[in-house]
């Protein structure tokens, strides 16, 4: 009402006339309008909110997600097929999540990472999730970054168990539980360890990359020979079966051993089981050696087999001279068939195990002179004398040419050998060396592999011959000649068999290759660094138009001083 009830006069929007005084009824004050506004607008805010906080986050197919959701708040469900991965140093964490539609890549960054993390809510391969986030979509591809880590769910699957050999590329992002025996492990770059394990039906890699150990803890590797359970996830490598486990601490050791191979009488091994993985044991019937190894003839009275033994493997067994007639093996091997022939073939030293040695093997082997060693000997025991004439390094060791007027043999010395010498500084050029060992053959040329250091006795110490030259006055002609130089370092570098290491005498610059058995028993090799002096005994060599000294011994190395 805005006239008075009384006078009739306009009063607008007085609550009294301001005329005749008179009060109006029924008027609603500004102030009580002003209360209630405001109280209706607290009132939507926390429906609003309630709304907000309690209303579900709409769940979108990651398939139909297009250029118009761009920045929305949205939910996505789905497997986790990739990652996750992690950068430390900025907290960076991402992983690809997919469904029947598409996959999303999701990231969160060092605030939300550290709580995923602090929470052990962090994602792996395989797991069920729900993950809310802003949505972005760029030429790129489409990602959502996490901003509130409550907004992430977790369904971890329970594992099945299974045998190695049962896994195949079907079972991708299956979560597994496996047990088997390390077979090797090997890191193929910075980064990434590879551990193979093996049981009765097959072989498998466990990976274990830098994301693994930035988010879990550095891997101690177990070592080959150990038996061990993972629970992780099936992923594939091209099309290969692979393991990814969720943590390093997935990896555990066990108490029994996993056998990875049954054991056949001999006479049972048929041509259908090749490829298979045997145990056979038996009694050495005959030993030959050949251009890469040696074969043993093993019988066990139902049958006999060859058991091939490559010259690396029998390098590396602990005593190769138990490996005679008469001595009682245990072999673990792939079963291979041979031109119509069955043949045992062990990947690694340990699984040859010496159950009984030959009677007389090690004791009293006959002194003769090399020009008395033929072919046929392979797998005797005998002693030799000579002086040394030629070095030769190898990754297994070293390999030393012996001579004694009636002919020339191959003294090889595998590194736990050569570790076992009582000096290995006096063994060089021009020693007059005794050496018991086994006789074998490798590439045609005779050679004696003594089984320990105690089995090498240095009569008289050898001396290198080397002429000392400037770096400078090197040149393609000094090829095979063995030079002595000496300079600064002036660079070192890694490869995956060793350094290379560059040195300068002010006259010119050269690289000094180091094998990794060689660098391995330099003395004070942490002296090797740029700035430091060394001089060094080695043979000259021409790789791709470039010189290079490449020393042969460990001792052929000194740090000195300027």
């Amino acid at each position: 009402m805005s006239h008075c009830s009384q006078c009739g006069r306009y009063i607008g929007p007085y609550e009294a006339c301001p005329y005749c005084g008179a009060r109006v009824n029924g008027r609603v004050s500004v102030r009580a309008v002003k209360r209630a506004a405001v109280v209706l607008a607290i009132a939507g805010l926390f429906v609003l909110w309630l709304t907000a906080t309690h209303s579900p986050l709409p769940q979108i197919p990651i398939g139909q997600i297009g250029a118009t959701a761009n920045m929305a708040y949205a939910r996505v469900e789905g497997w986790v097929v990739r990652g996750p991965h992690y950068y430390p140093d900025s907290g960076y964490l991402s992983f690809t999540v997919a469904d029947e539609t598409g996959e999303i890549r999701v990231t969160a960054y060092r605030k939300e990472s550290d709580a995923l993390r602090a929470e052990e809510r962090v994602p792996a391969l395989g797991d069920r999730v729900s993950v809310a986030g802003t949505v972005q979509v760029r030429e790129g591809g489409m990602a959502l970054t996490i901003n509130v880590p409550e907004h992430v769910e977790v369904i971890r699957p329970e594992p099945t168990e299974r045998t190695l050999g049962s896994l195949t590329p079907s079972d991708r992002l299956l979560r597994v539980r496996v047990r088997g025996q390390v077979w090797t492990v090997r890191q193929p770059h910075t980064g990434l360890t590879l551990i193979t394990l093996r049981d009765p039906t097959g072989a498998l890699d466990v990976v274990v990359d830098r994301d693994l150990e930035a988010l879990t803890g550095g891997l101690v590797p177990p070592a080959p020979g150990e038996s061990v359970e993972v629970v992780g996830t099936v992923d594939l490598y091209q099309s290969t079966p692979q393991i990814v486990p969720l943590s390093v601490l997935d990896i555990i050791p066990l108490p029994e051993p996993v056998e990875v191979a049954s054991l056949f009488p001999i006479g049972e091994l048929r041509s259908d089981d090749a490829g298979q993985m045997v145990a056979v044991e038996g009694e050495v019937a005959q030993v030959e050696g050949f251009s890469s190894g040696v074969k043993l003839t093993l019988e066990d009275g139902t049958g006999e087999v060859t058991v091939l033994l490559w010259q690396d493997l029998v390098q590396g067994l602990g005593d190769p001279a138990a490996l005679a007639v008469g001595a009682r093996l245990r072999v673990v091997g792939e079963l291979a068939l041979y031109r119509g022939m069955l043949e045992v073939v062990p990947g690694r030293p340990m699984d040859v195990e010496v159950l009984a040695r030959a009677a007389g093997v090690g004791e009293d082997a006959p002194q003769m002179t090399i020009g008395e060693l033929e072919a046929d000997r392979a797998g005797e025991v005998v002693t030799v004398e000579g002086a040394v004439i030629d070095i030769e390094s190898f990754a297994g060791g070293f390999r030393f040419a012996l001579e004694d007027g009636t002919g020339q043999v191959a003294l090889v010395l595998p590194l736990a050998v050569y570790d076992g010498l009582a000096d290995p500084a006096v063994l060089n050029l021009g020693s007059w060396v005794r050496a018991t060992g086994q006789v074998g053959v490798y590439q045609d040329q005779l050679q004696v592999v003594p089984a320990s250091g105690d089995a090498v006795e240095v009569l008289a110490p050898g001396e290198v011959v080397a002429s000392w030259r400037e770096i400078g006055s090197l040149s393609p002609t000094d090829e095979g000649a063995r030079v002595a130089v000496k300079g600064a370092v002036v660079r070192v570098e890694s490869f995956s068999s060793g350094r290379r290491v560059w040195l300068e005498d002010g006259t010119g610059r050269v690289m000094l290759l180091l094998w990794e058995n060689v660098y391995r028993r330099i003395a004070q090799r942490e002296r090797l660094v740029p700035g430091a002096w060394m001089e060094a005994c080695g043979v000259v060599q021409v790789y791709r138009g470039e010189l290079e000294v490449v020393p042969q011994l460990p001792h052929d190395v000194r740090m000195v001083r300027p």
